[in-house]
């Protein structure tokens, strides 16, 4: 007899019990029950086997060994890194340049005044100045009053003296100041004579020949017949300095 057979038996059994109450259900109710319970169980045991497959093949996956040593490995590039940029300390160490703070705290570097070279001046260890190259010489040339002032500081901002209207020769150069030495205003004369031209030298003027092959001449006289010339004890000294930069 099969379980259909006995469950059927049960309910005609229990129907004929004039006593017993009415049953809530009947036997195709109990067969549709235990129906879906086997639907159920036979789906969570599909499940199950499929989600241990897929772990098994994720990991059967990841365990397979790659072939190694053959002809065909690929070869992943890491991204190529552009050098570092040396930093800002570094460049002025190969350089040998201090550093804007070190420069600027440098004594004296906020006091020292800051002078553009006139156009045409010499430059230190450069070829020397040399004669002019206008029609008629200059007789306040700006190229020599920079050297001048180089080597003669207290000049600086002097104001022009004036000077005539003869029309020098072209090669020539002057500067022509009103100075102060002190107490003891006048006028410093400096004259480039181009080679080939001999000075014509006043009392107290000092000359020397240059290095461009020409002469400089440097005098002063005070202000006034008997008055005493400015700077009258260092023209030696500054026709000796002159001379290597004209």
């Amino acid at each position: 007899m099969t379980d259909d057979e006995r469950l059927g038996a049960l309910f005609r059994a229990a129907a004929s019990d004039s006593a017993a109450p009415e049953p809530g259900f009947d036997h195709q109710t109990v067969v549709r029950t235990s129906r879906r319970i086997t639907v159920r169980r036979r789906a969570a045991v599909t499940v199950g086997g499929l989600a241990l497959f897929a772990i098994v093949g994720i990991g059967g996956t990841l365990a397979l060994p790659g072939p190694t040593g053959g002809a065909d490995d690929a070869t992943v590039a890491a991204p190529m890194l552009a050098p570092e940029a040396p930093s800002a300390d570094s460049r002025r160490a190969q350089q040998q340049v201090p550093p804007p703070a070190a420069a600027e705290s440098a004594p004296g570097a906020a006091d020292a005044p800051l002078v553009a070279p006139a156009p045409g001046a010499a430059a230190v260890g450069g070829p020397p100045l040399g004669p002019g190259t206008g029609e008629c010489a200059d007789r306040q040339d700006p190229a020599l009053r920079s050297v001048v002032e180089e080597f003669l500081p207290e000049v600086v901002g002097a104001p022009e003296a004036a000077v005539t209207e003869e029309c020098r020769p072209g090669g020539e150069r002057g500067v022509n100041l009103e100075v102060r030495d002190g107490a003891r205003p006048g006028l410093l004369t400096v004259q480039y004579l181009p080679p080939g031209v001999a000075p014509d030298l006043v009392a107290g003027a000092v000359s020397a020949p240059t290095a461009s092959g020409g002469t400089v001449v440097v005098s002063t006289r005070g202000d006034g017949a008997d008055a005493p010339a400015p700077f009258a004890d260092r023209l030696d000294a500054l026709v000796t300095q002159l001379a290597p930069r004209l």
